[in-house]
């Protein structure tokens, strides 16, 4: 590159300090930001292994309940169908035929 003064090489060399400060500047900017942002990544981590805790009690306590809740529909199952084996003993026994 060839200058054809002094003051256009100067110019040229200013132009380039300046574009190199504000080089700096934005590295500096650039690393600070770099630094929040593995900061909210750990913050993160942390509430994601929280949220997995509580999804693995709340996943427990519901199966929890399903068990409970299965227990009671079998032992309703279990009244109803001898309810209904009385009444069908009970119609047999009005027909007149023997309960077996």
């Amino acid at each position: 590159m060839q200058f054809g003064s002094f003051e256009e090489f100067w110019a040229a060399l200013g132009g380039l300090y300046d574009s190199s400060v504000k080089n700096d500047e934005e590295i500096k900017e650039l690393r600070a930001s770099i630094g929040e942002l593995r900061a909210s990544i750990g913050e993160l981590r942390e509430v994601i292994g929280d949220l997995g805790d509580a999804s693995a009690h709340l996943a427990n306590a519901v199966q929890k309940d399903h068990d409970v809740i299965m227990q009671h529909e079998r032992r309703h199952d279990r009244t109803e169908i001898t309810v209904e084996a009385i009444l069908e003993d009970l119609r047999r026994h009005r027909e007149g035929r023997s309960p077996q």
